[in-house]
């Protein structure tokens, strides 16, 4: 059975579940035993989780001293691992990567409304020229079959837009959500139709 470097607590076997720091003194386990801080000296801080060891620091958030081994950076601030742990447990974002979330959902969902539009004007016009001719106008017939491959390539970014919001799972998960369904129908819709004319012919 593998021991912490630092208190030779008796480690379990799973390293996956264990993490990068010993669950007894939340020393690293993957750095030499020997940096370590020198023992804390009279009226020097120290450490809060291990009182015997000089502080070099004290954490941006809670302001607790920590010593060498339990300084961490974490977005450009000197944390300790007690409130990295928290940070990491509460799933915290940042407010560039809310923003980014909120506008991949909303591009998302944006693209997806806006495919259907394109698609239904499409068939609009390609339904009043032929109601109204007999024959209908090869220029009309163009522009509907461009405004039916732009639905289709803005279905398909406002889908990848939705399934990036929802993989990075922020704060606007419903409408990442909804334009995932409406870019996704819309694909489904277009490419099950073409398939089925295939078919057909």
């Amino acid at each position: 059975m593998n021991h912490c470097p630092s208190c030779d607590y008796a480690l379990p076997h799973d390293r996956e579940r264990l993490g990068a720091r010993c669950p007894n003194c939340r020393d690293p386990m993957y750095e030499p035993p020997g940096r370590v801080s020198r023992p804390v000296r009279e009226g020097e801080g120290a450490c809060a989780l291990h009182p015997g060891r000089e502080a070099v620091g004290t954490c941006s958030r809670c302001g607790n001293y920590s010593c060498q081994v339990c300084r961490t950076r974490w977005r450009n601030q000197i944390l300790c691992t007690a409130c990295v742990e928290r940070v990491l447990a509460s799933r915290e974002a940042t407010t560039e990567q809310a923003r980014t979330h909120f506008r991949q959902a909303l591009l998302g969902l944006l693209m997806g409304l806006g495919a259907w539009v394109v698609f239904i004007v499409g068939l609009l016009m390609v339904g009043v020229a032929a109601a109204s001719n007999s024959s209908v106008n090869p220029i009309v017939i163009l522009f509907a079959l461009i405004l039916f491959i732009s639905a289709m390539l803005l279905a398909v970014m406002g889908t990848g837009h939705a399934v990036a919001a929802l993989r990075t799972r922020g704060q606007h998960m419903i409408m990442a959500t909804s334009a995932l369904l409406i870019g996704g129908l819309f694909l489904g819709v277009f490419l099950g139709n073409y398939l089925l004319e295939l078919w057909i012919m």
